[in-house]
């Protein structure tokens, strides 16, 4: 048989009763004993009789009051304590996006990435671009799409470790992933690419990025003059993201200069 739990709720119900129980037992011994000596009962034994419960009555709404009292304050320290671990996740949170992004200078990295070079020939400068990208971001294949003026059509300039049989398919705006960043100009990060849909030759064999990021070149005029495809073996983060928007966006500040 298992001991009562003196924390129950029903623990001071059952003392009560009890104790009514017992009380009227004692009532009733006295009274049955009165009864056979033919005495009268003192309003004084009644009260005695009866004292045990009237205790237990008052302690019973002490006790009640008290667990109810306790019940709330510990439903309010629970609820303060759910307020401060979010609010201490949060804080961590943004703390860590905060320290990220003071450690990151994307002006400094900018100023490694693009090249020192004139943009006449625009698949020197290209590949100079691409492949100061692959030293600052480790990314295993380039490409560079800039738009035809007179034709609207992106087609490509420059490229880094890239290899294909066939010419580079050219494409305008709304057409093809590419064409849909040009037209939306909102980079893409893709993870889990199909294999084989891009092939990195080497040496040593080759083998399929699973990551890619397609980032738009935007004008001084607002309009996408251009497109980088850059693919790698590890995920982009989102301070990748931040670093090829501005990419993006100083390259055609660039380029609209020097058209």
């Amino acid at each position: 048989m298992k001991p009562i739990n003196p924390t129950n709720r029903f623990v001071p119900v059952i003392v009560l009763v009890l104790l009514l129980a017992s009380s009227l037992l004692v009532f009733s011994l006295i009274y049955n004993t009165a009864l056979e000596t033919g005495q009268k009962i003192s309003p004084w034994i009644i009260g005695l009789c009866l004292l045990p419960f009237l205790f237990g009555l008052w302690f019973y709404f002490i006790v009640v009051k008290q667990r109810n009292l306790i019940d709330g304050l510990q439903a309010q320290i629970e609820l303060l304590k759910a307020q401060v671990e979010s609010f201490m996740k949060s804080q961590k949170k943004e703390t860590t996006q905060e320290i990220r992004k003071e450690t990151l200078d994307y002006k400094k990295l900018l100023e490694k990435i693009i090249p020192n070079l004139p943009t006449d020939d625009i698949v020197k400068y290209g590949e100079a671009l691409l492949a100061n990208v692959a030293k600052t971001a480790e990314i295993v294949q380039g490409q560079l799409y800039l738009k035809n003026s007179q034709t609207d059509v992106f087609s490509f300039k420059a490229g880094y470790a890239f290899f294909s049989e066939t010419t580079p398919p050219e494409y305008r705006e709304g057409e093809t992933l590419a064409g849909q960043v040009a037209k939306n100009q909102k980079l893409i990060n893709i993870d889990n690419i199909p294999e084989g849909y891009i092939t990195i030759l080497s040496g040593l064999g080759k083998g399929s990025p699973k990551h890619l990021i397609i980032a738009p070149i935007i004008s001084t005029e607002n309009t996408t003059m251009g497109i980088i495809e850059l693919a790698s073996f590890k995920p982009f983060t989102s301070e990748h993201e931040e670093l090829f928007s501005q990419l993006g966006r100083k390259l055609g500040e660039i380029l609209s200069v020097n058209q």
